[in-house]
């Protein structure tokens, strides 16, 4: 189980730069101009061919209404970035299972992972995502026991910006369906 079922699970994360909402087909538009604006960027972070040339605002609002209907299951919890005004997707948080990965992994624990558009790769507000990421997840809002967040070990901008924001790496993992290896970073709570 992701989530205790007698827990609320957050609605909206405000800060000056982004305000974090689950991902709903209401989104689809912004949605699919990020995705599309950073195919390059999303192939290697995913370790996949998508966004494929192809990919339709169609296809997004489909992937959409997956993400939504996990969220609402509370099997999963996707949540779109938007700039401060609402009507820009900066990028995408992903909160999955822990269990996923290691099956024996006990409930209440999940692993995230994120992308911003390209075009704010590895710059100010990625490193300030991850930074109220880290403590968002520390914080009464969520019930969750640990959370992990994972990047492809291909991906050296994010591996570059969890060690630099203080994460310590705990271990590698082979995900074929996530395109292969995974480092799983932890930042403990601060004192």
């Amino acid at each position: 189980m992701l989530y205790p079922a007698n827990a609320a699970v957050p609605a909206k994360l405000h800060t000056a730069d982004f305000t974090l909402t689950p991902l709903t087909p209401a989104h689809v538009e912004l949605d699919y101009t990020a995705v599309t604006s950073s195919h390059e960027m999303l192939r290697q972070w995913s370790g996949s061919a998508w966004p494929s040339d192809d990919f339709s605002l169609d296809d997004n609002l489909q992937d959409l209404q997956w993400h939504d209907r996990e969220h609402q299951e509370r099997i999963a919890f996707t949540y779109t970035v938007l700039n401060p005004a609402q009507d820009e997707c900066l990028g995408c948080v992903y909160i999955r299972p822990l269990s996923e990965i290691m099956p024996t992994a006990p409930d209440y624990q999940a692993i995230a992972r994120f992308w911003v558009r390209q075009a704010h790769q590895g710059g100010a507000l990625e490193r300030q995502l991850l930074e109220t990421l880290c403590a968002w997840f520390h914080s009464d809002d969520w019930a969750f026991e640990r959370i992990l967040f994972h990047t492809r070990v291909s991906s050296q901008w994010q591996i570059h910006l969890f060690i630099v924001a203080g994460c310590q790496a705990v271990n590698t993992h082979y995900l074929p369906e996530r395109g292969g290896y995974h480092t799983f970073f932890e930042r403990l709570p601060d004192d």
